[in-house]
């Protein structure tokens, strides 16, 4: 009887987390549904207002293994490399349970889309713990001729991620290579540049050096390069780095950047950046 108990208890219990840990939805794009079977929710830092944490709910239509996510430095950055390639929704929801945007990226491109009166959001519950609820556009008609979302989710959120072990003063090793980055970027040295970038990241950049619209799109990234990079803070977790600089763009407004660094073959690798900026 005792052990009967037990596994009862047991299953309970397994019952309890599949609750706790749920999303799924539907994608239609123009009367074409797909369904996003997967999903992951964290919370993350507003891109509009790096001062406050917005919660993210990501579903795809590849398998997201959370446990890796629940453990990675950078959250974000590693979503990234494992849904490279796939169908995925961004759900952005606001501290006060406010609808953000809802972002889609495919193979094929990307788009974001904002305002009231699209959407219905109903949240159950809403904290920097848990997140319940659904989402979906309000007019129906849009699953033939549009696009529709129709998304459910619950889950409870991981804590602040494990960033690791402190940099020293002024970046280390890995801000090094992010400073020889720039270097290159303003010298417009493609195969430097390539250098000092993750595998995927360089391929994609030499994969499109020979575009007819290369040189115009290379131009205005050269545009947008950090100007008078100064270090803030960076950590290290095993083949992950995450460091934060400061600097200004051409116009001289304040920039933030983060950048995100993976270990290759040994050697540390620019993977992502995203930056913010404080108009002056």
């Amino acid at each position: 009887m005792k052990t009967l108990v037990r596994l009862i208890q047991a299953s309970l219990l397994l019952g309890c987390g599949a609750v706790l840990a749920a999303g799924s939805g539907t994608l239609y794009q123009v009367g074409k549904a797909m369904a996003l079977k997967n999903a992951y929710a964290f919370r993350i830092a507003d891109p509009f207002d790096k001062g406050k944490q917005i919660t993210r709910v990501v579903f795809s239509d590849r398998p997201i293994d959370g446990a890796v996510l629940d453990d990675a430095a950078d959250r974000e950055s590693a979503l990234d490399g494992m849904l490279r390639g796939a169908t995925r929704v961004e759900l952005n929801i606001e501290p006060d349970g406010s609808f953000q945007n809802v972002n889609l990226q495919t193979d094929s491109g990307s788009g974001s889309q904002s305002g009231s009166g699209w959407f219905t959001l109903d949240l159950k519950h809403n904290d920097d713990k848990r997140i319940e609820g659904s989402f979906h556009t309000n007019d129906e008609s849009e699953k033939k001729t549009g696009r529709y979302y129709e998304l459910s989710f619950a889950f409870d959120l991981p804590g602040a991620p494990d960033l690791g072990t402190p940099l020293p003063a002024g970046g280390g090793e890995q801000g090094k290579v992010y400073l020889a980055h720039l270097a290159m970027l303003k010298k417009g040295d493609i195969d430097g540049l390539a250098k000092t970038m993750s595998k995927a990241r360089a391929a994609e950049l030499l994969g499109h050096r020979n575009d007819a619209d290369f040189k115009m799109m290379f131009g205005f990234i050269q545009s947008q390069a950090l100007r008078d990079p100064k270090y803030v803070k960076g950590h290290v977790k095993g083949d992950a780095a995450t460091l934060e600089y400061t600097g200004k763009d051409e116009e001289g407004n304040v920039v933030t950047t983060t950048v995100s660094m993976k270990r290759e073959a040994g050697a540390w690798k620019i993977e992502k950046e995203a930056s913010s900026t404080t108009l002056k």
